[in-house]
């Protein structure tokens, strides 16, 4: 585990030096779909993603998974070692997500953060400091749909097949929306140093039309020509 850990620090030094200046361009932004499994957060942004334009600053995504599955392969019963290697995971990957939204690219993230988890409160904060400090807008939505549709979605083909860590079992996504609640904060709640938007964004229909919602939100063109 020490190993592995040194390793990831050695690779934030060597591809995200310090000394590396940042050529900050404006249009940058950090777009996180909080809701629970079964939502269709990864797949909203990833067609959100597809009409963007590609360009110097062509949008990101990195959706949740990408940071937890490492550390599943690892410590799949979510021990104690599991949490930590996703948080060292993060200290390497978080600085760079910022360096990028200052250069001018939008970040499509996804979360599943819980209002009443302690691990989940100390991860919002860590989404804040991506953005504390640096003009750059931090989108935080809550995605959010009827369970019926969402026990519906947890369960399709595509997301049984993913190949991802992805949860699948109706009963268990039951009982983690009976037990918890989204963190849906305030924007009051940060200071002047961090430009916070919180929105909602109801996800029941169909997947185009949650896309061109959330780009309504964030401000983006709901099309993008293909000339």
């Amino acid at each position: 585990m020490q190993r592995l850990l040194q390793q990831l620090a050695t690779l934030q030094k060597a591809y995200f030096p310090a000394t590396r200046p940042i050529q900050r361009t404006p249009g940058g932004m950090d777009i996180v779909l909080n809701g629970f499994p079964g939502t269709g957060k990864c797949t909203i942004l990833e067609q959100l993603k597809a009409l963007l334009p590609a360009d110097d600053t062509s949008p990101l995504l990195l959706h949740n998974h990408l940071l937890i599955d490492p550390a599943a392969a690892l410590y799949p019963d979510r021990s104690e070692d599991h949490h930590m290697l996703r948080r060292r995971i993060r200290e390497v990957v978080f600085p760079c997500i910022r360096r990028l939204v200052e250069e001018g690219h939008i970040v499509l993230m996804t979360a599943c953060l819980a209002a009443d988890d302690a691990r989940d409160a100390a991860f919002f904060q860590e989404h804040l400091g991506l953005v504390r400090g640096t003009g750059v807008p931090l989108y935080w939505i809550t995605a959010y749909c009827e369970q019926t549709r969402l026990m519906q979605r947890v369960q399709s083909h595509g997301r049984v097949h993913s190949g991802k860590t992805k949860l699948t079992d109706p009963s268990t996504l039951q009982k983690l929306v009976d037990t918890h609640r989204l963190i849906e904060p305030e924007e009051s709640d940060v200071d002047s140093s961090t430009k916070l938007v919180v929105r909602s964004l109801d996800v029941n229909g169909e997947i185009d039309e949650s896309v061109d919602r959330l780009m309504a939100i964030v401000g983006l063109p709901r099309r993008v020509s293909a000339g």
